[in-house]
C-alpha cells in the first residue's frame, strides 16, 4: 500500500499521506500505474457527472479536462510539448535534449499541447453521456499503461534524470502485472479490451521513433507517450461508435 501511495503522489498532485519513509525499490511501483490512472479516472467521472447537471456537454468537458490537468500538474502535457519542440527542431541529438530540457515552450510544443486539449474536450463532448463517463475512467488508465510499455527494454537517453527511475528498469513480470491490471480495469467496457494491443503496438512504434532521434527515451517522451495514447484511445472510441451507427 505504501508503494502505491508513493507512486500515486509521484504521478499526481493527490496527497494521501505526507512524510512517507523512503522506499529503495520505489521503481517497482510501476505495476501500479494503471491503478493510479483508475484513481484519476474515477475522480474525473465524479467531476463530469456533477458538472453535467449544470452545463452543456462542451463546457462540462472543458472543465473536466482542466481538472485533469490540475490533478496531474500538467506533467504529461509538459512532456508532450517538450518532446515535440525537440523532436521536430531538425537538430542533432544533444541539441534536441537541450531543447527538451528548456523550460520555455516553442511553437511545435504549443501546437501539440493545444491540439491534445482540444481533441480531448471535443471528443468527450461528442460522446454519449455514459460513453463519456467510461472514457474518462479508462483514458488515464490506458495512458499510464502506455508509460509502462514505453519503459520496457529501451535505454535512457540522458545521463541523469527522473525518467531513469523507470526507463529500462521494467521486468517482463512487472509488464505482465501492469497489463493484467489494465485488462481487469477495462473489463468495465469490454469494447476497450481491443485497445490494449493497439496501445502496445503504438508504444513500440513511438519508442522506435524516439530511439532513432535521441537513442532512447526520457521522462518527457514518456509524458508524450501517455498523452498520445490517451488521444488515440478517444479517437478509437469515436471511430468504433461511428462504425456501429
Amino acid at each position: 500500500m505504501k508503494r502505491f501511495i508513493l507512486t500515486l503522489q509521484f504521478l499526481t498532485r493527490v496527497t494521501v499521506a505526507k512524510n512517507l519513509p523512503y522506499d529503495e525499490k520505489f521503481n517497482k511501483g510501476i505495476i501500479f500505474f494503471p491503478l493510479v490512472g483508475l484513481v484519476l479516472g474515477l475522480i474525473l467521472a465524479v467531476i463530469y457527472m456533477g458538472l453535467s447537471y449544470l452545463f452543456n456537454s462542451t463546457i462540462t468537458s472543458m472543465i473536466t479536462i482542466a481538472s485533469y490537468i490540475a490533478l496531474t500538474g500538467g506533467l504529461h502535457l509538459d512532456g508532450l510539448g517538450d518532446t515535440f519542440d525537440g523532436f521536430y527542431s531538425s537538430r542533432g541529438k544533444e541539441r534536441i535534449l537541450e531543447i527538451m530540457k528548456d523550460s520555455r515552450l516553442g511553437t511545435n510544443g504549443v501546437i501539440a499541447v493545444l491540439f491534445s486539449i482540444l481533441i480531448k474536450v471535443f471528443v468527450l463532448a461528442a460522446l454519449p453521456h455514459e460513453k463519456a463517463l467510461l472514457a474518462l475512467i479508462l483514458m488515464p488508465v490506458l495512458g499510464r499503461l502506455g508509460i509502462v510499455y514505453g519503459c520496457f527494454r529501451i535505454s535512457y537517453a540522458r545521463e541523469t534524470g527522473l525518467g531513469h527511475i523507470y526507463i529500462n528498469n521494467v521486468s517482463s513480470n512487472q509488464l505482465m502485472i501492469a497489463t493484467g491490471l489494465g485488462i481487469a480495469i477495462t473489463l468495465i467496457d469490454r469494447g476497450t479490451l481491443l485497445f490494449i494491443p493497439i496501445a502496445w503496438i503504438f508504444s513500440y512504434l513511438f519508442k522506435s521513433h524516439s530511439k532513432k532521434i535521441i537513442h532512447g527515451m526520457t521522462g518527457d517522451t514518456l509524458g508524450a507517450l501517455c498523452e498520445l495514447n490517451e488521444i488515440l484511445y478517444l479517437l478509437y472510441l469515436v471511430g468504433k461508435l461511428n462504425l456501429t451507427m
